[in-house]
């Protein structure tokens, strides 16, 4: 399982870029940053709040139900 902020929003990269997704940030806060992923017609497939600070294994468990329908079960693994 990722642990950091880093790790994390490589991941999410690396596999929005792999489904050829684009990734956008829609909003900031200190504890979570909110991203929205576009397919190739530029509609907004998955929406999702990526821990930034004080990650718990809840907020991952959210991000990774956010994501699963995109990326498939166990991406964040």
């Amino acid at each position: 399982m990722l642990t950091t902020y880093q790790e994390i929003r490589d991941r999410i990269y690396t596999l929005t870029r792999d489904l050829g997704m684009r990734v956008d940030r829609a909003e900031t806060t200190p504890l979570f940053r909110l991203l929205l992923l576009y397919d190739d017609r530029q509609v907004v497939v998955a929406r999702a709040s990526v821990p930034v600070r004080g990650i718990t294994s809840r907020a991952l468990n959210d991000l990774q139900a956010d994501l699963e329908h995109v990326s498939g079960k166990g991406w964040l693994l």
